[in-house]
């Protein structure tokens, strides 16, 4: 009678295991100083401030007064204010609350050109303690037409234009719309 061999057993010994994981280590290790982190910080810097602009927005509308927010170009911060008085002072009992714009990005063009709305970092008129402020309305709308300018910290030190970012708030709607700089025109982004 013929013996029937014995079949090796089905997977993966220690030693390949061991050496395909030092092969990816090795690759990562290559690879990943490669990778451009600041764009994507740029990126979810401009998606969490238009979404604290459009937040200011809803709050107005819900709450029936006005609420400011105030760029601080200096600290790299915005406050939002609700003005529940509709004083444009920051009273005891009115609740405000700031967030930094993100780790490694802050206000400028970082080299970009710039668009309908001017040069200035944050282009609204409108001062409170010497900063700029746009003031959203029960209605919705805010109280001027403007925009902002968010870069890495990178390209405001060394003029990288790619890493430009823009948000264009219309006055009547309130609506805060966000674009990125590809090098050689700004598009609107989703």
């Amino acid at each position: 009678m013929e013996s029937r061999g014995t079949r090796p057993a089905a997977g993966f010994t220690l030693i390949e295991t061991v050496i395909v994981m030092a092969l990816v280590g090795l690759i990562a290790a290559f690879a990943l100083p490669l990778l451009d982190y600041s764009r994507y910080r740029v990126n979810g810097a401009v998606r969490s401030v238009a979404g604290m602009l459009a937040l200011a927005q809803r709050t107005a509308i819900t709450l029936q007064n006005n609420v400011n927010v105030v760029f601080n170009t200096d600290t790299q911060q915005i406050t939002i204010h609700e003005d529940a008085d509709n004083d444009n002072i920051i009273d005891s009992g009115e609740r405000t609350r700031s967030s930094p714009v993100g780790e490694g990005v802050e206000f400028g063009r970082g080299g970009a050109p710039t668009r309908l709305y001017g040069v200035d970092k944050v282009s609204f008129t409108r001062r409170l303690n010497g900063m700029p402020e746009l003031i959203f309305r029960r209605d919705g709308s805010a109280s001027e037409s403007g925009g902002l300018y968010l870069t890495t910290t990178r390209a405001a030190r060394t003029a990288t234009p790619k890493d430009g970012r823009s948000i264009e708030v219309v006055r009547a709607t309130g609506r805060a719309e966000w674009y990125r700089y590809d090098g050689s025109a700004w598009k609107r982004a989703l």
